[in-house]
C-alpha cells in the first residue's frame, strides 16, 4: 500500500502470477485436448504497453487467441497508472465494461461532445466500442488499477481487441498517420509541415504523466457532460490529448450515466460464512448493450460457496485478496480443476460446469469478476439448504441414487445454511 501510494515498485507481475499448484491440479480429469496445459487457470496476461507512467496487460494474447477466452468471444484487460498518467485518447473495436480496482480516475468520452465521469474503487462503467476515451489518473498519490472485459464478438479478429489510437504521434502512432500528409492538410486547411510537425512530436507511449499545471487544471473542470462546438482547431485537439478542448463549448448540457459502484450494493445473499454481490442489467442499464453482469464474493477463513453452475452464462474471476482453492467439475462428473489460488490468480469458469470456491484458514478469500449475460444468473445450487437435490421427490432421488429415501433425507438435511457454507 505504501509504494502504491508513492507510486512506487510496480508490483502487477507478482499480484498476477498464479499460485502454485496443489499436488493433485496437474491437469487432473483434463481431456487429451488440454493435456499439459489448464483451460480454466488463465495464463499470465501479457505486456502489450510499457511506459514511466503505466501499463496494460491483456487477454488473450495473439498467440493464444483460439484459447478459452477467443473462442468465447472474451477479452480481459488489467490498466495500470501512476499519479497524474493520462491514457492517450483512442477508440476500441469492441465494448468494454470497466470495473475500478483501486484508485480514482476520470473518464472522459466523445458522443455528442465530452461527457466526463469520475469514477472511483468498487466503480462500473460500460464504453461503446467505436467511442474516443481516455482516462485520467485524478489521485496524485495513489496508482490506478482497472480491470476490464471486452465482447470481441464484432472484432476484426475474434477474441483480440484493437485499440486505435486518435491522439498521439510517432509512439502511438496516431490513426491520423494513415493518411497522406496532403489529404490532412486539404482536410484540416493547414500546410503539410504542420501536420508532419503535429504527428511527430508525441513518442512517450500510450499512458504519459500530465504536468503539475495541466493536472490541476483538468480535475479541477468539473465532471460533466456537454456537446461543445466543433469549430476549435485539430492542432488543439492533438496538443491538449482532447480533453481540454470543450471549455466554451455552446449549446446544451445533459448528464453522463452514472456509474454502479458494487460494494455500495447491498449483497444479494450474506450470512455468518460470507456474502455475495452480483450486478446485472436490471440494476444497471448500460450492462445490457454490453452483454456483461458483474459480481463480487468476499467468504470468511475456510467458508465454502457451495458447489454450484451458472445456467446462463460463463464466469471470469479475479482473486483479489487472500488464498483458497476453486474447484470446477467436468459436466461428465471428473475433475476438471482443483487449484491453489492467491491475490492475482484469473480463472476462467465456462457456462453449464459446476464449481465451488473455498478460503483457506488462514483467512478470508475475495474475489470479483465479469459474467457473460447481463441477465440474472440465478445460479443452481447442489448443496445445502437452497439444493436443486432437496427440491426432487423422493421416488426420483431414492430412484436415482440407489438408496433408501430416509438415508437421503438425512443425508441432505444435515446442512442447514445456504450458498455460504462453514468449512
Amino acid at each position: 500500500e505504501d509504494d502504491d501510494r508513492e507510486g512506487g515498485k510496480d508490483h502487477d507481475e507478482d499480484d498476477r502470477e498464479g499460485g502454485k499448484h496443489r499436488d493433485e491440479d496437474d491437469d487432473e480429469g483434463h481431456s487429451s485436448k488440454h493435456k499439459g496445459r489448464n483451460p480454466f487457470v488463465l495464463e499470465k496476461p501479457v505486456e502489450i504497453v510499457s511506459t514511466e507512467a503505466g501499463k496494460i496487460h491483456v487477454l488473450p494474447g495473439r498467440k493464444d487467441k483460439a484459447g478459452v477466452l477467443g473462442s468465447n468471444n472474451i477479452g480481459v484487460n488489467f490498466i495500470t497508472m501512476e499519479p497524474k498518467a493520462l491514457l492517450l485518447p483512442q477508440y476500441i473495436d469492441a465494448p468494454c465494461v470497466l470495473y475500478v480496482l483501486k484508485g480514482k480516475m476520470r473518464l472522459g468520452w466523445v458522443e455528442d461532445g465530452l461527457n466526463q465521469q469520475d469514477l472511483e474503487a468498487g466503480d462500473i462503467y460500460v464504453i461503446p466500442g467505436g467511442l474516443v476515451f481516455y482516462i485520467l489518473n485524478t489521485d496524485e498519490a495513489q496508482r490506478l488499477r482497472v480491470f476490464g472485459m471486452f465482447d470481441t464478438s464484432e472484432s476484426l479478429e475474434t477474441g483480440v481487441f484493437q485499440s486505435a489510437f486518435v491522439g498521439g504521434g510517432t509512439n502511438p502512432l496516431t490513426i491520423l498517420s494513415g493518411f497522406d500528409s496532403d489529404v490532412l492538410a486539404a482536410s484540416f486547411k493547414v500546410s503539410s509541415e504542420e501536420v508532419i510537425e503535429v504527428l511527430s512530436n508525441q513518442d512517450q507511449g500510450p499512458i504519459v504523466y500530465t504536468s503539475q499545471a495541466r493536472f490541476q487544471e483538468l480535475v479541477s473542470r468539473k465532471s460533466k457532460s456537454s456537446r461543445a462546438s466543433w469549430s476549435w482547431s485539430w492542432l488543439n485537439y492533438i496538443s491538449s490529448f482532447s480533453s481540454e478542448l470543450f471549455d466554451n463549448g455552446g449549446g446544451k448540457s445533459s448528464s453522463p450515466a452514472k456509474p454502479f459502484n458494487l460494494f455500495k450494493k447491498k449483497p444479494d445473499f450474506e450470512n455468518d460464512n460470507g456474502r455475495t454481490i452480483a450486478v446485472d442489467g436490471r440494476q444497471y442499464a448500460p450492462l445490457r448493450n454490453a452483454s456483461v453482469g458483474v459480481f463480487a464474493v468476499s467468504l470468511k477463513p475456510a467458508a465454502i460457496l457451495a458447489p454450484h453452475w451458472n445456467p446462463r452464462a460463463a464466469e471470469i474471476a479475479l482473486v483479489t485478496k487472500g488464498q483458497g482453492v476453486f474447484q470446477i467439475s467436468f459436466p461428465n462428473g471428473t475433475s476438471a480443476l482443483n487449484k491453489s489460488v492467491k491475490e492475482g490468480t484469473i480463472v476462467f469458469v465456462p457456462r453449464y460446469f459446476p464449481m465451488s470456491q473455498i478460503a483457506s484458514r488462514e483467512g478470508a478469500l475475495e474475489f470479483v469478476g465479469f459474467s457473460t449475460s447481463a441477465a440474472p444468473n440465478n445460479p443452481q445450487f447442489l448443496c445445502g439448504a437452497s439444493s436443486v437435490l432437496k427440491a426432487l421427490d423422493e421416488e426420483t432421488l431414492s430412484t436415482a441414487f440407489a438408496a433408501p429415501p430416509e438415508k437421503l433425507k438425512d443425508f441432505l438435511g444435515w446442512q442447514k445454511d445456504a450458498v455460504i457454507l462453514a468449512g
